[in-house]
């Protein structure tokens, strides 16, 4: 998947091209997914580092290996719908709006499942040991929140594919 997209830059590159216009079947990038949300306002500026934890996340375009390229070589993108003239959204190397922002976009996998295990000790290498059982299955887990400690205990929890959800409970 995105190997258009990919090809498309890599031109763009290859051709010495400032930015390359990435068409697509959405107007843009959104905050979040606009099939979910009514109200997902587009993007009209985006930096790489913040569309790539998009994509890694769930948002489907554009193709994250495309971004890591312009990002990698210095070419801006403009993502925008193959279907109308509306402008779309602009990713570059960083964006001095953005920076202000708490939080610049929601994305959504409806294939991960959150796992909490509360009242786990607080102590060093307690972590470590479920985290290693959980390698040791070979179960990927994506995301870690472990929250501060109350009397010597915390929670912690953590991400995995829902095909791995069973294994790892």
């Amino acid at each position: 998947r995105g190997g258009s997209d990919t090809t498309a830059v890599a031109l763009a590159h290859a051709l010495g091209a400032d930015s390359c216009e990435l068409y697509t079947d959405v107007t843009g990038v959104f905050t979040t997914d606009p099939r979910i949300v009514s109200n997902a306002r587009k993007m009209e500026k985006i930096s790489f580092d913040e569309l790539l934890e998009m994509t890694a996340n769930g948002c489907p375009k554009p193709a994250m290996r495309s971004v890591e390229f312009a990002r990698t070589h210095g070419v801006d993108l403009h993502v925008r719908s193959a279907f109308s003239w509306e402008t779309g959204t602009i990713v570059t190397k960083e964006d001095h709006t953005m920076e202000q922002a708490i939080v610049s976009a929601v994305v959504h996998d409806a294939d991960e499942a959150k796992v909490t295990i509360g009242g786990v000790a607080d102590r060093p290498g307690i972590a470590a040991l479920m985290f290693r059982a959980l390698a040791d299955s070979n179960i990927n887990v994506d995301l870690i929140v472990q929250n501060t400690s109350d009397h010597g205990v915390t929670d912690i929890s953590f991400t995995v594919p829902h095909s791995e959800l069973d294994a790892a409970i």
